[in-house]
């Protein structure tokens, strides 16, 4: 007798069944997709609150291990301390911490005191009057901006008309057009005060974990060494760790060495150019130290600031004085602390820098642009390797 159905068409109609199904579903979902992604971005932000301590502590530990290498090889030449192992590191987690934010703490009084003409140690009062100068450096000069462009013809948004295309557009996202500006500015204001919340809490966290990764920095390196080995295996395995090291020699001198740049290069612009009386020397400050996060970008923010900041004031005597300034700090910085600071191992060509910038810019905008060197330079070392095996290769046959 022969069969109704064959097993070919049984698996055609199963086929035909479990598309219907998907494709319903997915149909489904796109018709609640406002409540999905709601739940999906809720969802992420889960992880998210949960995973960044944990990664901002990895960062730290990274950037702080060498300190504390560096006392724990001293502090074990003291035979008292150097029969406990446990206490030598905890003294040496300590004292890294302590001298992070001691010097901290002295840069920013050392800004403090210039800015005010008396000197004395930092506090919450001066922090608080450091923010709000700042705040009004910035708004002072955008005003400036403003009313220059003004009698060219040019014409950009004022501060509380910007502040007000906000507000709508929040507003608008939240569905609520008819919100009053009171309301509006109490969700801004609830906003922000989570946001410093949160910020306060994932950073406490961070230094927690990092203190951890710290202390154990020996035992976790031999176990996830372990965990690698057994899962890539002794070829594979090898490969890897000859990536990771050449990461790490990448990024370790490259990273440090920058983010100490940058904070020594704020702070001495700022307190050079407030001593010179240069306008807006705070903000001249900060910007030319986020810039020296990127190679060839500090020093032309800082000459580009320099001049549009005179020239608003018309004080084209200071211009010529703040030129001659950073041309003084740049060439201390490049033939003296940055050298110092980066490490010798990044070893990568001018052309290639600008091209890794550009690719970092466009991919990841400005942590892009800071890992593109040390990504560029990973990247050189595993081609110089490959061309090496390659011609080694080339002989043997």
């Amino acid at each position: 007798m022969k069969k109704l159905w064959d097993d070919k068409y049984i698996k055609i109609a199963i086929l035909a069944i479990i598309t219907i199904s998907v494709s319903y579903l997915l149909i489904m979902l796109i018709g609640q997709s406002g409540a999905f992604l709601k739940g999906l971005l809720a969802f992420i932000s889960w992880i998210l609150g949960v995973v960044v301590p944990l990664i901002l502590g990895l960062i730290f530990a990274y950037i702080l291990l060498p300190v504390v290498n560096l006392f724990d090889n001293l502090l074990n030449k003291v035979p008292i301390i150097k029969k406990k192992p446990g206490l030598c590191r905890g003294i040496s987690i300590f004292a890294t911490f302590f001298t992070f934010f001691f010097i901290i703490f002295m840069l920013l009084s050392l800004v403090i005191s210039t800015i005010t003409s008396n000197i004395h140690f930092i506090s919450l009062e001066d922090l608080n009057m450091m923010a709000k100068y700042i705040s009004i450096q910035s708004t002072n000069l955008y005003n400036e901006i403003r009313d220059t462009l003004g009698r060219f013809d040019i014409v950009i948004p004022t501060l509380d008309a910007l502040i007000a295309s906000l507000r709508q557009q929040i507003s608008s996202i939240d569905g609520k057009k008819g919100t009053d500006i009171a309301a509006v500015f109490g969700t801004g204001l609830l906003g922000a005060f989570n946001i410093v919340k949160n910020f306060v809490v994932q950073f406490f966290f961070a230094v927690i974990f990092s203190v951890y990764f710290l202390f154990d920095t020996k035992g976790m390196s031999a176990y996830w060494s372990r965990v690698f080995h057994a899962l890539l295996g002794d070829k594979a395995y090898k490969v890897f760790k000859i990536c990771l090291s050449d990461l790490d020699t990448c990024f370790t001198g490259y990273i440090r060495g920058q983010l100490a740049d940058a904070i020594i290069m704020a702070v001495l612009v700022t307190v050079v150019f407030s001593i010179a009386r240069i306008p807006y020397a705070a903000l001249i400050g900060i910007a030319t130290g986020i810039g020296n996060l990127i190679p060839y970008v500090g020093p032309v923010v800082a000459y580009g600031m320099t001049v549009i900041c005179c020239l608003l004031k018309g004080e084209f005597k200071l211009i010529i004085i703040g030129i001659i300034l950073v041309f003084i700090i740049q060439t201390i910085d490049g033939n003296i602390i940055n050298p110092r600071l980066l490490s010798s191992s990044i070893d990568v060509h001018p052309v290639l820098v600008i091209v890794a910038l550009l690719f970092g810019g466009a991919i990841g905008g400005l942590l892009g642009m800071l890992l593109a060197v040390p990504v560029a330079a990973f990247l050189n070392i595993q081609f110089e390797r490959f061309i090496k095996y390659r011609e080694e290769k080339s002989k043997s046959v």
